[in-house]
């Protein structure tokens, strides 16, 4: 990833996000804000949505992770919880919707220096404040001790938290992936929602090929992907991190829940998951 530029990593979803309001009206995950941190034109957005015909399975899945993730975390705050870690933060207006202002939450968004010297810029840009709730927190998935930046931001360790950890584990080196999860289990009572892929192959072949190309393409930019998972291997290195109560959500599921939703779904199936998971 070039320092001075934004993830493609971030600006896809965002962009899905934002044509997931135009064309679907925000039905799965209404978000106000995602036409105007992504700072694009709507005819811009519009020709990403319908670029290539799969472009609608994508937005399905980023609109969906984000709803389970939301709606998991709505219920952590139910029960108590005051602190929220969002890794991989990205261009998430999370922070700007937030419906628990009253709690007293806290929001901890941890990305890239770039990535969120970026979400500062769109931020400025859109005249979008910052809400009191939100911390940033600068962190390098691979080098940075997340625990350590977290405390330096003022997370409290010794209190419950929720962590979502949206479209980054597929990025991350499996090493990566064992000490942030390692970091969330020293936290009491943590909770996660991620996403994961399975091994290319799990793709169906009108699916395999794309995938493969986009690959290729992230390749080129030096935002590789780095890990998959079959479902029983994810299950096993969250047990052996002690999360015990896991729920796998695969993408059949998803499109049950919210495929018609989604205007012009394409039809297939992706090896796509996402997981909430309970310490």
């Amino acid at each position: 990833m070039t320092p001075d530029e934004p993830s493609r990593t971030a600006l896809i979803p965002a962009r899905h996000r934002a044509a997931h309001q135009l064309l679907d009206h925000g039905s799965i995950l209404h978000d106000p804000f995602a036409m105007a941190i992504l700072g694009e034109d709507e005819k811009d957005v519009l020709r990403f949505a319908e670029e290539h015909p799969l472009a609608s399975l994508g937005r399905l899945f980023t609109a969906a992770r984000g709803r389970i993730a939301e709606d998991a975390l709505s219920h952590a705050v139910e029960r108590g919880i005051r602190q929220i870690v969002i890794l991989g933060a990205g261009l998430d207006t999370f922070a700007l919707r937030n419906p628990h202002g009253a709690r007293r939450i806290r929001i901890h968004e941890v990305d890239y220096p770039a990535t969120q010297a970026w979400k500062r810029r769109r931020l400025a840009e859109a005249g979008l404040a910052l809400p009191p709730w939100l911390v940033f927190v600068p962190v390098d998935f691979e080098r940075d001790d997340l625990r350590e930046k977290l405390v330096g931001a003022g997370f409290q360790q010794d209190t419950p938290a929720f962590f979502t950890w949206l479209g980054v584990v597929p990025y991350l080196t499996r090493g990566a992936i064992g000490s942030t999860l390692d970091d969330m289990a020293s936290i009491p009572n943590a909770e996660v929602v991620f996403d994961y892929m399975e091994p290319s192959e799990a793709f169906p072949e009108e699916i395999r090929g794309f995938v493969t190309e986009r690959t290729e393409q992230l390749e080129k930019t030096d935002e590789r992907l780095a890990s998959r998972f079959e479902p029983a291997g994810i299950a096993a290195i969250l047990r052996s991190h002690g999360f015990s109560d896991i729920e796998d959500i695969g993408f059949q599921e998803i499109t049950s829940r919210f495929g018609r939703a989604v205007q012009g779904l394409a039809p297939g199936q992706a090896a796509l998951h996402v997981v909430h998971a309970k310490h």
